[in-house]
């Protein structure tokens, strides 16, 4: 370790709110990492502290430069070249709270029976994945993760809903649908009047109020009644509208429509989601850019989603790390809800967030 971990790691004790809160918490970060005695942070020392703030267990994670400089210019507001200790106030309550004191949901999405070993099972879709392989994954989660929340969501149809492909005779096709004809399970068609987009088919799956709507029965569910971390729990049932589709937990395909899932989150003060279940490549990713849009910090998964198409699960993965999600193994949740392992990933997410949400007041 270099001289700023010689005493481990500064910022482990603001991890507790009243620490975090005390008036003289920012006070003790300006002097640990003002080396140069001049009551201010210049762009080195700045470096430095965010090294400490992302880092695990005392080793800092690698940032870099343009976006140290970035955040650097940003919070010196007087533009001085230094970070002043109000400045860095300013820093402490936007970025380094999020950091230390973030408030976690785990969403698990459509673990229900028809995509394990029901009509649209995933073993018979192009990938030849094992849906039931997430839920002992999912289960250990649930017994050994803090999650402030823990949210399941459901696909919830009416057996005539506009997603099955036995319900293609009940719908006339528009005109610029791009198949009119020899339509098959997985072609997308686009149907004559509202929403007017392109709908992929399914087999007749999670039709509301059947066995193959039910979540497994091996997956763990939390009571709030009974759980003794005393977590939230929500449930989301999703897709219930016939004429149009609902991947996200969060919207519909067309957003026209809205579920409880993020005023429910929101009202418990979540700020980041850690995403799992089924299909990783439709539900799973669509929850999870929703989530992005929506100013969470979003953690994929990946041991705990299984999907349809092996390209697609790549290519979302892909697309979700360059939106500023995070993909990760089960193994490395635990540390991070804790938030020993503070990823500078996350951290630039919320200064994007941050970017973002003053960007759309001043508009």
């Amino acid at each position: 370790m270099n001289g700023f971990y010689e005493n481990g790691d500064f910022f482990l004790k603001y991890r507790n709110e009243k620490l975090f809160n005390d008036k003289n918490s920012v006070e003790e970060c300006m002097k640990h990492f003002d080396k140069d005695g001049d009551q201010a942070l210049d762009l080195n020392e700045f470096e430095q502290l965010l090294k400490s703030l992302f880092s695990f267990s005392g080793n800092a994670y690698f940032m870099q430069k343009p976006r140290i400089k970035t955040m650097f210019n940003y919070f010196d507001q007087n533009k001085d070249h230094k970070i002043q200790l109000d400045e860095l106030k300013n820093f402490w309550s936007k970025i380094v709270k999020r950091t230390l004191l973030p408030k976690s949901a785990l969403i698990i999405v459509d673990v229900q029976n028809d995509f394990i070993d029901g009509t649209l099972t995933l073993k018979k879709c192009p990938a030849k994945q094992n849906g039931a392989e997430v839920v002992p994954v999912i289960n250990n989660l649930l017994e050994a993760v803090p999650f402030d929340t823990i949210v399941y969501s459901l696909d919830w149809h009416p057996a005539d809903h506009c997603s099955f492909i036995e319900n293609l005779h009940l719908r006339k096709l528009d005109q610029n649908s791009p198949i009119k004809e020899n339509i098959k399970i997985l072609d997308s068609v686009i149907f004559e009047g509202y929403p007017l987009v392109e709908q992929r088919l399914w087999p007749a799956h999670c039709i509301q109020d059947t066995y193959g709507a039910e979540l497994h029965a091996n997956l763990k569910r939390i009571s709030e009644k009974t759980d003794p971390l005393g977590r939230s729990v929500i449930y989301v049932y999703k897709g219930s509208k016939s004429e149009i589709d609902s991947y996200s937990a969060f919207y519909d395909n067309c957003r026209l429509n809205e579920t409880t899932l993020n005023a429910d989150l929101k009202n418990n003060g979540i700020t980041d989601i850690y995403v799992c279940g089924l299909a990783a490549d439709v539900c799973v990713a669509a929850t999870s850019f929703d989530g992005l849009e929506l100013d969470y910090r979003v953690i994929f998964i990946d041991d705990a989603t299984r999907g349809v198409d092996l390209e697609d699960i790549d290519n979302q993965k892909k697309r979700l790390v360059k939106n500023g999600a995070l993909v990760v193994n089960s193994k490395d949740v635990n540390n991070m809800v804790t938030c020993r392992d503070r990823k500078p990933e996350l951290g630039y997410a919320t200064f994007l967030s941050l970017i973002s949400s003053k960007n759309n007041q001043e508009n």
